[in-house]
């Protein structure tokens, strides 16, 4: 099955970047079949948005910026200490 390409207009690279909220993270993810496993998070955030989530090996995460600023909570999540948004999760299944 071949992953997604574009999410509302924004096209999905094989090496694709992202931030978080206020820009102090930046990560680099290497999706080769684009978005693969996607699904709606639950968390109460974005349920609000209506957010999707997607999985990738954690070898497949590169952070660019801003490792400094990351903090992990007790769900294996690693948050930007400045903004608060979720940058990435592990999961056992992803790894």
């Amino acid at each position: 099955m071949l992953g997604l390409r574009e999410v509302d207009g924004t096209f999905i690279q094989k090496k694709h970047k992202l931030t978080c909220h206020c820009g102090c993270v930046e990560i680099e993810l290497d999706l080769p079949k684009g978005l693969e496993d996607v699904r709606r998070c639950d968390c109460s955030l974005c349920r609000r948005r209506g957010a999707i989530v997607a999985s990738a090996p954690l070898k497949n995460i590169k952070i660019l910026k801003g490792h400094e600023m990351l903090y992990p909570s007790d769900f294996k999540m690693q948050y930007s200490e400045r903004c608060h948004s979720v940058e990435f999760k592990e999961n056992d299944a992803a790894k």
